[in-house]
C-alpha cells in the first residue's frame, strides 16, 4: 500500500505541475501561436530533429518536477525501465541526454552507440547475454504452455524484424491460404498518411467475409514506428490462429465466437522511414512523417488522441519525440482508428508497443482509477499469469495524455467503452533476432486470453491441500467470472482419473455478475486399496458452452507427519541479526516473523538479510513432502526481492524454491529463478513441493536482498510447517499386485532409471505410460511381461515431476511418482 501511494503521489503532483503550467501553453498552440524554449527557460536552438546519435542511458532525478520538465522539453520516457525517484533507463538521443544534463541531471551513458549495438548483436561471432525468464512455476501451479511456432511464421530481413513489404506479404499469404478465416487487406476508410499510404484492417473469424452478430475485439500494433517486435508477435499470433484452428479446440471456440480485428501496422510511413535509414535494424525514428517544414517532422501518434490531449507526457517542440500535433486528432493515422472504432463494437483491444514487459492500463493521463478499476486488474493479472509481465497502471510508469487506451475507454460518445490496454513487449526496441521467436511466444497466451475474455469466461481453482488423509470427504474449489459478455453461465464437472470417484460431480453456476466469485465442493470417495503415498488424479473441466478447459490435479494420500512447525512466535528455531518475531502483524496470534521489525521500520540499502532455520529437516524416508506457510510483504518490484532457499550441502550452496506466489527473477534480481517481489498486503497461503529433496537432508533459509534505493516494509511469514509422507515400514512383506508397479530406482533419476513390474501373462498389448504434471504423456512403450522391469531413458525429459503406470486395454495400474533432475 506504501508503494501505491508514493506512485499517486508522484504522478498526482506531475499532474498538479502539468495542467497549471500548460493551460497556457495549450490555448497558444489552438489559436496557433509558437512555444519557444525559452518559455521554460531552456535554449535549445542547437538541437535538431535531423538525424543523430542514440545511446543507452540512465538519467538521475529526484523529484516529480523533474520528470515534467523533462518530458516537457521532449525527452521520451515512456518506454524501458523506471526507478521511480531515482532513474529512468531507455534508450535516448543525444539531443535528450543534452537536455537532461541543461536540467542539472546526473546521466549515466551504458552503452554509446545503441543502434551499433542493435546491429552487431546479430553477428554470429558477437557475445550475447540477455535475461531469460523461467516461469516453470507460474502462480497456477501448472507451468507455462509452450506454443508451436507456425509453419508459415518466419523471420524477417531487418535485424530479424520484417520490412514493410515482407509483413505486407505475410498478411497477403494468410487471406490467399485461409480466405474463409481472414479478410483481404483493406484501407480504414480513405484516410491516408502524410505519405499517401493506406492503413490496412483484416478481421478473423469462423466466416470472416460476413460481419456477423459476435462479441469484437481489436489487435492494434506500430503506433511508433521503432517498435517492430509488437508487429511480429502480432503476425505470429495471426498465423498461430490461422493454422490451429479446426484442430485446436481453444482457438476454434475463439474464431467461432468472436470477430477479431487487427490493425497491424498504424504508423506505415514512420516504419517504412526506419527501414530506409537502418534496412539492418535498429533505427529509432518513433513518430509519423507529418513535415512541419525546416527539417522538422513528425506526430507523436500516441499523444494525439484526445482524452485529456497535451496535458501530460508531452514536448510541444515540433523535433520532440513526444510532440502531440496541433491539436487532438490532427494526424490521419488517429483519425482512421477513431472511425474504425466508431463504426465497430469493440469490447476489448490490445495496443501493442515495445518495450519492458508490461501490460499498461487506463488511466495514463494521470494516477487516477478508472470506475472499472477492479475489472481491469483481475482481467490483466489473468493475462499475464504465464509470461509474467508487470501489469499495472499506465500513469504509474509515467503520466502521458492523448494515448490510445484512454481514449478508448474514456469517451463513450461516438463508440462504445473499451476495454484497452497497452502490452510493452520485449526488453528493448530492436532484440537480437535470436530471441524474436521467444518473444513471439510469451504474448500467445495473453492475446488468446484477452479473446477469451471478451465472451463468458471465468476461472477456476483446486483450493484442496497437497495430501489428503481422509478416504472420503469434499473437494472444494473457486470459479470467479472474468468475461465481460452476458449471460455468464458455467458448468464445473470434477473427473476422477486416479484412486478417487465423484458423487454428484456435476455443478451449474448461472447468471454470474462480472467479477462474482463463488466457492463450491464435490464429494468424493477414495479406491479402497489405497496406501499411503499413492497418487491421488483427477481432472476439474469448466464449460462456458463455447469452450471447455481441463485442469490435472494430483495429490498424495497419506496420514502427513508434521516433522517441522513453527508458529512465528519467536526467534527460538531461527538465527539471524536482523529478522524477528513481530506483533504488529500476524496470521495467527499473536507474532509472525519479519526482516525489518518495529513500527514504521522499512529494510535497508544494499541489504543481504537472511534467516536461517537453525536445524536441518530430514526427509530420508519421505516418499513425499510440502512447505507450506502464511506471508504477506511489501517489496520493491523488479530490483528488492525475497527468496526461499534450499540447501542440500550443508550449507555450501542454495537453491531457490518455486511456490504458488512467486514470480521471476529480473535482471535486476536474480536473473530467471523464483522470488517475492512487489505488494501483497493480504495473507496468503504459500506451498512449495519438496519432491526435488526426497531422501535427503535439507536445510531452509529466507534472503532478503535490496539495493541501494527505494526501500519499503518488507516481508512477513507465520506458520512455517513441513509435512512429509513415509513409506509404509511393512514394505517388504506387502504382496505386489499382479497389475502394478514398484517405485523406480533411481529416484531422482538423472538420465535413466529402472522400473520393476508384475503383468499377468494373458495381458493385452501392455504399456508403460509416463506422462508430465500437466497430464501430457511423454513415454509410450510396448512391454514384455516375461521381463519384469524397464530400463527408461529420461536423457530427453525436463527436470520435474512425472507419473507413470501400466495400461493394458481398460486396466490401469495406480499411478507412482518419478523425479527427473537434468
Amino acid at each position: 500500500m506504501k508503494l501505491t501511494l508514493t506512485l499517486l503521489f508522484i504522478t498526482g503532483s506531475i499532474l498538479a505541475l502539468s495542467q497549471n503550467e500548460f493551460s497556457e501553453q495549450t490555448e497558444s498552440v489552438k489559436k496557433g501561436y509558437a512555444i519557444s524554449a525559452e518559455d521554460y527557460g531552456i535554449y535549445l536552438s542547437d538541437y535538431s530533429e535531423k538525424k543523430q546519435k542514440y545511446s543507452r542511458a540512465k538519467i538521475f532525478y529526484s523529484e516529480a518536477r523533474d520528470l515534467f520538465l523533462l518530458a516537457k522539453n521532449g525527452v521520451v520516457i515512456d518506454h524501458g525501465k523506471h526507478k521511480q525517484g531515482v532513474f529512468i533507463e531507455s534508450d535516448f538521443s543525444s539531443n535528450e541526454l543534452n537536455i537532461a544534463r541543461s536540467l542539472g541531471l546526473e546521466v549515466s551513458i551504458l552503452i554509446d552507440d545503441v543502434q551499433k549495438y542493435y546491429v552487431d548483436q546479430n553477428d554470429p561471432k558477437a557475445f550475447r547475454s540477455h535475461e531469460s525468464k523461467n516461469l516453470s512455476c507460474s502462480g497456477s501451479g501448472s507451468g507455462t504452455t509452450e506454443y508451436t511456432t507456425p509453419s508459415n511464421w518466419s523471420l524477417g530481413s531487418m535485424g530479424g524484424f520484417f520490412t514493410y513489404s515482407e509483413a505486407i506479404a505475410h498478411l497477403d499469404n494468410m487471406a490467399a491460404l485461409y480466405p474463409s478465416l481472414i479478410t483481404a487487406k483493406a484501407p480504414i476508410s480513405t484516410y491516408q498518411t502524410y505519405e499517401g499510404r493506406p492503413i490496412y484492417w483484416f478481421r478473423m473469424s469462423d466466416n470472416a467475409s460476413v460481419d456477423e452478430a459476435e462479441p469484437e475485439m481489436l489487435y492494434s500494433a506500430i503506433h511508433h514506428a521503432r517498435e517492430p517486435a509488437c508487429l511480429s508477435q502480432l503476425i505470429f499470433y495471426m498465423w498461430y490462429l490461422l493454422e490451429n484452428y479446426g484442430t485446436d479446440p481453444e482457438v476454434t471456440a475463439i474464431l467461432d465466437n468472436t470477430e477479431l480485428y487487427f490493425v497491424p501496422i498504424i504508423n506505415p510511413d514512420g516504419y517504412i522511414y526506419n527501414e530506409l535509414t537502418d534496412p539492418s535494424g535498429g533505427g529509432m525514428w518513433r513518430k509519423n512523417r507529418r513535415d512541419h517544414g525546416g527539417g522538422d517532422f513528425g506526430v507523436d501518434n500516441n499523444r494525439n488522441y484526445s482524452h485529456e490531449w497535451g496535458t501530460t507526457g508531452v514536448g510541444w517542440d515540433v523535433w520532440a519525440d513526444n510532440y502531440p500535433g496541433t491539436a487532438a486528432f490532427s494526424e490521419p493515422e488517429n483519425q482512421a482508428i477513431k472511425w474504425l472504432c466508431e463504426q465497430r463494437e469493440f469490447v476489448m483491444a490490445l495496443n501493442s508497443h515495445t518495450s519492458g514487459d508490461l501490460l499498461l492500463y487506463p488511466f495514463g493521463y494521470n494516477a487516477v482509477y478508472t470506475p472499472d478499476n477492479s475489472t481491469f486488474e483481475a482481467i490483466s493479472t489473468m493475462m499475464v499469469e504465464q509470461n509474467g509481465f508487470n501489469n499495472i497502471l499506465s500513469a504509474n510508469l509515467y503520466p502521458a495524455s492523448g494515448d490510445s487506451d484512454d481514449w478508448m475507454y474514456a469517451e463513450t460518445s461516438t463508440h462504445d467503452k473499451i476495454f484497452a490496454m497497452t502490452p510493452e513487449i520485449g526488453p528493448s526496441f530492436w532484440p537480437p533476432s535470436s530471441e524474436i521467436e521467444s518473444i513471439c511466444k510469451s504474448t500467445v497466451f495473453m492475446n488468446l486470453t484477452a479473446a477469451h475474455l471478451i465472451t463468458n469466461y471465468a476461472r477456476i481453482a483446486d483450493l484442496n491441500p497437497p495430501i489428503w488423509n481422509s478416504t472420503s470427504g469434499y473437494a472444494t474449489y473457486e470459479i470467479q467470472r472474468l468475461g465481460l459478455q452476458d449471460p455468464a453461465n458455467f458448468t464445473v464437472t470434477f473427473t476422477g482419473v486416479n484412486n478417487i470417484s465423484f458423487t454428484g460431480g456435476v455443478k451449474i453456476h448461472n447468471g454470474m455478475t462480472l467479477l462474482q466469485t463463488d466457492m463450491d465442493s464435490v464429494a468424493f470417495t477414495l479406491s479402497g486399496g489405497i496406501v499411503d503415498g499413492d497418487l491421488i488424479e483427477y481432472v476439474i473441466s469448466l464449460d462456458n458452452g463455447q469452450f471447455t478447459t481441463y485442469d490435472t490435479i494430483i495429490k498424495t494420500f497419506g496420514n502427513g507427519t508434521v516433522v517441522f512447525a513453527d508458529d512465528g512466535s519467536s526467534m527460538t528455531n531461527w538465527t539471524s541479526s536482523e529478522w524477528d518475531a513481530t506483533n504488529l502483524e500476524y496470521y495467527s496470534p499473536s507474532s509472525s516473523i519479519t526482516d525489518s521489525p518495529g513500527s514504521g521500520n522499512d529494510y535497508s540499502n544494499n541489504d543481504v538479510n537472511t534467516i536461517s532455520l537453525d536445524n536441518p529437516v530430514d526427509l530420508s524416508s519421505a516418499i513425499s513432502a510440502n512447505l507450506m506457510f502464511w506471508a504477506k510483504w511489501d517489496i520493491e518490484a523488479g530490483y528488492d526481492y525475497v527468496q526461499l532457499q534450499v540447501s542440500t550441502d550443508g550449507g555450501a550452496s542454495w537453491i531457490p524454491q518455486c511456490g504458488k506466489y512467486t514470480t521471476s527473477g529480473t535482471s535486476d534480481q536474480d536473473p530467471g529463478n523464483p522470488l517475492w517481489d512487489g505488494t501483497q498486503n493480504s495473507w496468503v497461503q504459500e506451498e512449495i513441493d519438496l519432491s526435488d529433496y526426497l531422501g535427503q537432508t535439507i536445510e531452509f533459509r529466507f534472503q532478503l536482498v535490496s539495493d541501494n534505493w527505494i526501500n519499503e516494509d518488507g516481508f512477513y511469514f507465520d506458520d512455517f510447517e513441513v509435512t512429509t509422507i513415509s513409506a509404509p515400514s511393512s514394505i517388504d512383506e506387502t504382496p505386489f499386485h499382479s497389475f502394478d508397479t514398484e517405485q523406480n530406482t533411481p529416484n531422482p533419476s538423472y538420465g535413466y532409471t529402472y522400473v520393476n513390474y508384475v503383468l499377468p501373462s494373458n495381458a493385452s498389448n501392455p504399456r508403460f505410460v509416463v506422462t508430465n504434471s500437466l497430464g501430457q504423456e511423454v513415454d509410450n512403450l510396448l512391454i514384455d511381461a516375461k521381463s519384469k522391469s524397464i530400463r527408461l531413458n529420461t536423457s530427453h525429459y525436463e527436470s520435474g515431476v512425472y507419473l507413470y503406470y501400466l495400461q493394458s486395454g481398460n486396466l490401469r495400474s495406480a499411478s507412482k511418482r518419478m523425479i527427473v533432475v537434468e
